[in-house]
């Protein structure tokens, strides 16, 4: 019989996002591979995943568009895209450590926030593997805040999910 053989990852970190000129880069590196092709038209928390030195997904909270919810302390996860070649659980272990940077830069935050799509087969389960606590499911209807029709925009019914920082 031979000897177990330890299996060693690289190291999971997240780098935020810093200077102008990046955000570009930020949002072009989602849009290529997020399932929607686009980002909110701003972000308060962009976070870059890497496992190692390299980058391997991103995060993006931002305000939610929860109308009832807007004036609280909470941040919604706009984006999260990761690409399909990593380790297993990589997505849930990247959301533990973005809500450990919003505890620490940003301790008034109170909630977080994430929606998945029923319309792309989301149950959820990354949100499940990091303690997220569901909360309800909200119907799709299509947003019409132009004469232009988003292609962004999922207009699915989506699961709701909660978690405090």
């Amino acid at each position: 019989m031979t000897e177990p053989v330890a299996i060693k990852l690289p190291q999971l970190h997240l780098l935020p996002l810093k200077g102008r000129g990046a955000t570009e880069e930020f949002k072009a590196y989602i849009a290529a591979g997020h399932y929607l092709g686009g980002t909110p038209p701003e972000g308060i928390v962009k976070l870059w995943a890497f496992l190692g030195e390299r980058r391997i997904g991103a995060l993006m909270f931002g305000r939610t568009g929860a109308r009832e919810w807007a004036k609280l302390p909470i941040l919604e996860l706009t984006r999260c895209y990761f690409e399909t070649d990593t380790p297993p659980n990589v997505e849930s272990r990247a959301l533990a450590l973005s809500r450990k940077y919003i505890r620490t830069w940003m301790p008034h935050i109170r909630l977080v926030l994430a929606y998945s799509s029923t319309g792309e087969g989301h149950a959820g389960t990354i949100y499940q593997a990091d303690g997220w606590a569901p909360l309800g499911r909200t119907r799709g209807r299509p947003r019409f805040a132009s004469k232009r029709p988003r292609m962004d925009v999922d207009i699915s019914d989506k699961l709701r999910w909660v978690r405090t920082p």
